[in-house]
């Protein structure tokens, strides 16, 4: 005989009544990661031609049917639906079943009905926020306003609503207070001044933490702070004034004085060149613009020029570049390199041929244009009988 199925259910939720009706689809909702097995519905099919309904078959069917057989089983004698596994409602959220109730009746065939189930799976707090980078890396030029952004991380929850709600920290690396994160956009700005010559490099930790009860956090957020060089330092010598001698007998080329200055800066910002300043087309050195040596340019004259007065100029290759100035003195020493002088080329004298002995013919005089040259004379020809001498003092007998 044919018979007419009707299906009811009733719930098998601990904190829900039991009901019993009849329609034409149901709805339940549970927590993800409930344990498997954890029933979720029961169904009742009723032939309404007979009281027996032991024979009634329960089945998942439809194009669902796969899907729902990777999350739910159904007994199929009892109707009860349960959790095969761990549901994840990151994987899904919402079933739909479509079950079906057939009796094993033969004359004329088996009848079944059909019932929809939508199971709906509500969120729990079992996802950590992930950084959308291991490593953040950001180039900050070391003059930044304070209260600019330089960089803004992201961090994503996989869960729902507040449990996926990120805010973020900084938990170590700024212990000078010099970078501020905004909890919710993620936002960091440089809040201090910077300066390259003194860190070049920060590494910040940060933390994303969603508001979960409890919340989970997650404290790998790396971000790496690499501060870029400013000409803002200007060379500096390394000592001042700079003073040096040199023998006026030194060869062209000659080495004098080493001229040496520092800049903190990095690359051409540090890169320094030199210059003598206050020269002329006469003086007798030069220097090495990349090295800073000082040498001899032309031949030196002591007797000429004694004491040079000039200056040096250090300037970076920096955009604009920096400068420093110093005075150089190079004081020229005496080589004995220049022969006396008698002031007359020739001496004309008168003498009385009864001059007594002692007497003072005539007084002749040298100079030497050396320092410290004293003149010494001697008689080297025609003093016939040695009737002269030089500076003598004969005694008296």
């Amino acid at each position: 005989h044919a018979a007419a199925i009707k299906i009811r259910a009733a719930n098998r939720h601990p904190h829900f009544p039991q009901y019993n009706y009849q329609q034409t689809e149901y709805r339940e909702t549970i927590r993800e990661n409930v344990e498997e097995g954890y029933p979720i519905l029961q169904l009742r099919a009723t032939d309404l031609d007979s009281t027996a309904n032991a024979n009634i078959r329960y089945r998942f069917i439809g194009e669902s049917a796969a899907v729902a057989r990777t999350a739910f089983e159904i007994d199929p004698r009892s109707g009860l639906i349960t959790t095969r596994g761990i549901v994840d409602r990151e994987a899904n959220e919402r079933y739909t079943l479509l079950v079906e109730a057939s009796d094993q009746g033969r004359e004329p065939g088996p009848r079944s009905a059909t019932v929809s189930v939508h199971i709906t799976v509500l969120d729990e707090n079992d996802n950590v926020p992930q950084f959308s980078q291991k490593r953040y890396v950001v180039a900050v030029r070391e003059d930044v306003r304070p209260h600019s952004e330089i960089l803004r991380v992201s961090a994503s929850d996989q869960d729902k609503d507040g449990n996926a709600a990120v805010h973020y920290n900084i938990i170590s690396g700024n212990s000078r207070g010099q970078f501020a994160i905004d909890s919710v956009t993620g936002e960091i700005q440089v809040v201090a001044p910077l300066d390259y010559e003194t860190e070049r490099e920060y590494m910040l930790r940060l933390r994303a933490q969603d508001n979960g009860r409890p919340p989970l956090s997650n404290n790998t957020g790396i971000v790496s702070v690499q501060v870029t060089d400013v000409n803002d330092n200007p060379p500096i010598f390394v000592s001042t004034p700079f003073q040096a001698t040199v023998l006026e007998s030194a060869p062209i080329g000659h080495s004098i004085l080493h001229i040496q200055a520092i800049d903190t800066d990095n690359g051409d910002n540090a890169r320094l060149e030199y210059r003598l300043t206050g020269t002329g087309t006469d003086t007798p050195f030069v220097i090495n613009a990349a090295t800073g040596w000082v040498t001899v340019s032309s031949e030196l004259d002591r007797e000429s020029v004694e004491h040079y007065f000039f200056g040096v100029e250090a300037r970076d290759y920096g955009a604009p570049p920096l400068s420093a100035t110093a005075s150089v003195t190079i004081t020229v020493m005496d080589v004995n390199d220049n022969r006396p002088e008698f002031l007359q080329k020739e001496y004309y004298v008168r003498l009385n041929e009864d001059a007594a002995v002692g007497t003072s013919v005539v007084s002749i005089t040298a100079v030497d244009r050396d320092v410290n040259s004293a003149v010494t004379y001697q008689i080297t020809g025609g003093n016939t009988r040695n009737r002269f001498c030089r500076g003598c003092m004969l005694e008296e007998k």
